[in-house]
């Protein structure tokens, strides 16, 4: 099974538009960080750090992870989506 997992930031526009239109695809895994990374547990750090997009976090999000691949920032997402339903 391909793994796929939405990167998102709280307090962030486009995060929240691109949850809006997973509401219906639950083979999606959302997880939300706080907007400041100093905030991040050592748990989440790991986490982005070992999926190798805490850089790209630190620039931009959301950021949706399949099975290695990156798609970054919302038309990206969007079009993936469109792409793979």
């Amino acid at each position: 099974m391909v793994e796929k997992i939405l990167f998102s930031l709280e307090n962030c526009e486009k995060c929240t538009q691109i949850k809006e239109l997973l509401v219906d695809r639950n083979d999606i895994k959302i997880v939300t960080y706080p907007h400041n990374i100093t905030d991040w547990s050592d748990e989440q750090l790991n986490y982005v750090t070992s999926h190798n997009v805490f850089e790209d976090l630190q620039q931009t999000a959301p950021i949706l992870w399949v099975d290695g691949k990156k798609f970054v920032g919302y038309l990206r997402i969007r079009k993936w989506l469109q792409d793979n339903k």
